[in-house]
């Protein structure tokens, strides 16, 4: 979206996008109520937690975040010491006796706190067994390289910059066989209120998401979006990383996200994946059973203003 308005695609289309910036998907929940955004990218557990309080939509798919998340340790953790401890999940390190009573920093009410969940999940354990600390992702970096917590929950880019520290990885939400990937979130009543500019809003996305799919992370992509990184989100990146961030976070064309919110034939793919989601801050009693179901019944994910988008979207070249 950054690139499409930096282009003037959204003006092509009518509009004028403001672009604003959170440093997590809660932060931009709790601005919504103010009336400060009406349209967002944000992960899949935001996505549940916006629909519980705030009445909002899944009006799109993003990409696939599983690869980019991961549980990060210390080369010297003795969390490395067992891999497989279940044999279900043989890509996954730890082990009850490694873990229990282990501190570990995180971002509440996010996919890294799905992850945690089901990473000791995986080892037979609860949150009831380790410390949870809570942290906002660009805050848990620089703790942890001060030696604050045995582990670290985080996501991309946060995840490349432990790489580079040398920290590694006790497994990603690929290894641990829960999906999650970001959607383009909508406020219910402005979206069905104003079907045609989210329709608008959606062609604009897909003109820049089918860009970087038919690009890829060419050597013009990874300078721009190091350009994106460092003067709207405040990151650098290196090029390596940048470009593993390109490859790393694939994308579904209009067709593919069509079929992924398919509910011909029963609950959509979307719908499933949300609903683990949904299911694990239930077992965790996050949420009520009712409340759960509740969430379930809305079937948050839509395709109807997809189905109003113009198509061929235009090509970004």
């Amino acid at each position: 979206v950054w690139y499409a308005h930096e282009k003037g695609w959204d003006k092509e289309e009518g509009i004028d996008l403001d672009l604003l910036y959170f440093d997590s998907g809660m932060a931009q929940l709790n601005a919504l109520p103010a009336g400060e955004w009406v349209l967002c990218g944000t992960g899949a557990v935001p996505a549940m937690m916006g629909n519980l309080r705030y009445n909002t939509y899944v009006i799109g798919i993003g990409n696939d975040e599983s690869m980019t998340n991961a549980v990060m340790v210390r080369p010297d953790s003795p969390i490395l010491k067992t891999k497989g401890y279940n044999p279900k999940y043989p890509n996954v390190y730890g082990s009850p006796e490694t873990v229990k009573g282990m501190k570990i920093l995180y971002t509440s009410q996010t996919t890294v706190h799905y992850m945690i969940g089901k990473w000791l999940s995986i080892l037979g354990l609860t949150e009831a067994d380790v410390t949870l600390v809570n942290m906002e992702q660009p805050s848990a970096v620089p703790a942890f390289e001060k030696g604050i917590g045995d582990a670290v929950c985080l996501w991309a880019p946060f995840t490349f910059v432990a790489d580079s520290r040398k920290w590694q990885r006790a497994g990603s939400m690929t290894d641990m066989d829960c999906i999650t990937v970001s959607s383009l979130v909508g406020d219910k009543k402005w979206c069905d209120e104003h079907p045609d500019l989210v329709a608008k809003f959606l062609r604009v996305y897909l003109r820049g998401s089918n860009m970087l799919r038919e690009e890829g992370p060419s050597p013009r992509i990874i300078k721009e979006y190091r350009q994106y990184m460092n003067e709207f989100a405040g990151i650098r990146m290196t090029d390596d990383e940048a470009k593993l961030d390109l490859q790393i976070h694939p994308r579904w064309s209009y067709e593919e996200t069509m079929a992924l919110l398919d509910r011909t034939k029963g609950d959509s793919q979307a719908d499933k994946w949300q609903n683990s989601v949904a299911d694990f801050f239930g077992s965790i009693k996050r949420f009520s059973p009712a409340e759960i179901q509740k969430f379930k019944d809305a079937k948050i994910n839509t395709d109807k203003f997809l189905k109003q988008v113009q198509l061929p979207v235009p090509s970004y070249k």
